[in-house]
């Protein structure tokens, strides 16, 4: 078997701040793991993958599946406990291997990444055997996540348990069992596909951002890495092999040295201090900082730490436990940590009034183009998307609207009578309403009064019943027209759109924006689940022009239409704010969109309009409208003023009566 040259850890150009965090928790894993997020190209994967290279060697038990840990009991199966315990482990049950990174698919099932019974077993021998999953193999290694921001809420909630309590408790069809699953939990991802949520966040020890590098020589360099390495892997591997092994050898030491490393008083009190300083919420942050600075000085070679290694310890674990609110750009930086120590330093000089204005003055938005408007933030909507029931089967993805489903990262909540048996779902058999099935069965109640195994026939299996969320897909249809410039129309519908998107924001949906103004509709933002992507586009909206309302429609149509095709799991949604005055129009300016409404309509596609006509005449087309497209109808200047709790529950979707 060919072995698999990977890119050398020691030969990644720059980034040194993403390899010391992967390094401090390769030292220490107590740490908590990493979040490495960056736009795409920016050596996240490479580095993830290029640390197994470097990882030292682990003790294991040969014959478990968990990689349990002979010298550890907290580190073992029960199985290996008894064993240890009874003095049945020998050097010769005992072999070493490499540290490796496990990495998690992004698509994983719930079964898959906890473990499950062993169904094949189960039905031939009827007897359960665990079948272990992915955080068996995971235990004592590195759990890696690419795309962690993507991650099925299910399976967050049990990696969030998991790393909790350095457990995996697994309850399936009956049988309830447990095994350590101590990892380090890395994971990657691209901010601008969307926000992680702040429960799985702040799991995560340490916090990088990593941008490209605009250094022309780093990147000449990294240009001539790449091509050596594709030409010839082995040899451009041996031309790193003494920095990597040199790299490896300090990590073992630093391990050796980690114990014996301490902190004064003094810098416990610092770190509180910062802490308290920048808002933290809870202890881990202290923690983390404090467990991080010391594997920094075991790192260096002392076992002592500096004020350095706390400087560096908060800025690599402080950055995502920081207070803000959604769409806020602000992150931490060395100049954050230096005021701070610089303030505590100068602790007795009160902050004059001059700073002050000063401060402020740096945290205000200014808009500088006379066409574009600001947002009116009073202006609340977000309660007019409710969570719905649908009878509709769908994909499972987002955390808002329940239904039930057939994928398999659904919750499993009982099970069902299939009309026609495919061996092909024999992962989805329901286990217990099987066995159930079957012991009814007179020939059966026989072969259990003789203490013989049951026989399981076509008849008996029962599927699992599963039920999921999603999320909608908000696709936001914004006029542009000359006509929203009127007494600043725009800047509440702006402020409504913001409403929304911190609505959007907390249950995880996907966003879009179509624009139309002139005479053509763009999409400016395709579908996405970075809500701070479509606030900063919200913001530089500029207004002019006519009103082809028709072309923005059907943009939004198409999006909608597309990502039902795709069987994404999100619902799509047209929020539409228009005051449908001065249309570019076709045949009939009215019947146009009336054509239009009937094709929303026909395709079964939800959508919210949101009037913003304010001339006395009122022409009232956004009404005709919502009436043929079956949309939930509002007007703008009632929504200030509205009962959001007594909002009608949206046109066209259906309730679960189940």
């Amino acid at each position: 078997m060919t072995h698999k040259i990977v890119y050398p850890f020691t030969a990644i150009i720059g980034q040194d701040l993403m390899k010391l965090a992967l390094i401090l928790n390769a030292v220490n894993p107590k740490i908590g793991g990493v979040l490495i997020r960056g736009m795409k190209g920016t050596a996240k994967s490479t580095a993830v993958r290029a640390l197994a290279e470097i990882l030292p060697e682990i003790q294991y038990i040969k014959s478990c599946s968990f990689n349990c840990n002979p010298s550890d009991l907290k580190e073992m199966c029960h199985s290996c406990q008894e064993r240890y315990q009874n003095n049945q482990i020998n050097e010769n049950d005992i072999d070493t291997k490499k540290m490796r990174v496990v990495t998690l698919p992004i698509n994983a099932t719930e079964d898959r990444v906890v473990g499950t019974i062993d169904i094949k077993r189960a039905l031939k021998e009827g007897l359960k055997f665990l079948e272990p999953g992915i955080l068996a193999e995971a235990h004592r290694n590195i759990l890696y996540i690419d795309e962690v921001n993507l991650l099925a809420d299910n399976v967050a909630d049990i990696l969030l348990d998991s790393a909790a309590m350095g457990l995996n408790i697994i309850e399936r069809e009956g049988i309830s069992f447990h095994h350590p699953s101590c990892f380090i939990l890395v994971g990657t991802m691209n901010p601008e596909e969307g926000n992680l949520r702040p429960q799985l966040l702040d799991r995560f020890g340490l916090s990088i951002g990593v941008e490209r590098i605009k250094d022309v020589e780093k990147r000449v360099q990294i240009i001539k890495n790449v091509e050596e390495f594709q030409n010839n892997p082995h040899l451009f591997f041996k031309k790193f092999e003494k920095e990597q092994n040199n790299l490896r050898c300090k990590i073992i030491n630093a391990k050796d040295l980690l114990n014996q490393v301490t902190i004064s008083e003094e810098f416990l009190k610092t770190i509180a201090k910062i802490c308290i300083e920048f808002e933290t919420d809870g202890h881990r942050a202290d923690i983390t900082i404090t467990r991080t600075a010391k594997t920094l000085a075991a790192f260096e070679g002392r076992n002592e730490v500096t004020e350095e290694d706390i400087k560096i310890a908060a800025k690599l674990a402080l950055n995502h436990r920081l207070k803000k609110l959604p769409f806020e750009d602000y992150s931490l930086d060395e100049q954050d940590i230096e005021s701070f120590f610089n303030k505590k330093d100068n602790s007795n000089e009160p902050e004059n009034e001059k700073t002050i204005e000063e401060n402020l003055e740096n945290n205000q938005i200014f808009n500088t183009q006379e066409e574009v408007f600001g947002i009116d933030d009073s202006v609340k909507t977000e309660d007019l998307i409710k969570e719905k029931k649908y009878r509709k089967r769908l994909n499972v993805s987002g955390q808002r609207v329940a239904h039930p489903t057939n994928d398999s990262k659904g919750k499993y909540i009982g099970g069902i009578k299939p009309k026609k048996f495919n061996f092909s779902y024999s992962n989805s058999i329901a286990i217990n309403e099987t066995i159930n099935k079957a012991a009814l069965d007179s020939e059966n109640q026989e072969l259990i009064k003789n203490g013989k195994s049951i026989l399981i026939k076509e008849d008996h299996i029962h599927l699992k019943k599963r039920r999921g969320k999603s999320s909608y897909l908000v696709i936001f249809c914004v006029d542009a027209s000359g006509s929203m410039g009127v007494n600043e129309r725009m800047k509440i519908v702006k402020g409504a759109i913001f409403s929304l998107l911190q609505s959007n924001y907390i249950y995880r949906d996907k966003v879009s924006l179509v624009v139309f103004r002139k005479d053509k509709a763009e999409v400016i933002l395709p579908p996405t689940r970075s809500t701070d992507l479509a606030y900063k586009l919200l913001k530089d909206i500029p207004t002019g022009g006519t009103t082809p309302l028709v072309s923005g429609l059907m943009k939004s149509v198409e999006i909608a239409l597309e990502e039902i095709r795709k069987k994404t799991g999100y619902i799509p949604l047209i929020v539409l704010l228009t005051d449908a005055r001065g249309n570019v129009y076709f045949n009939d300016a009215v019947e146009d969109i009336i054509k239009a409404g009937k094709y929303i309509a026909k395709n079964e596609i939800n959508m919210i309009i949101i009037d913003t006509e304010s001339s006395e005449i009122k022409l009232e087309i956004s009404k005709k409208l919502s009436e043929v497209s079956n949309a939930a109808y509002y007007h703008i200047d009632n929504l200030n003023e509205v009962n959001l709790n007594r909002v009608l529950s949206l046109e066209g979707i259906c309730e679960d009566k189940d």
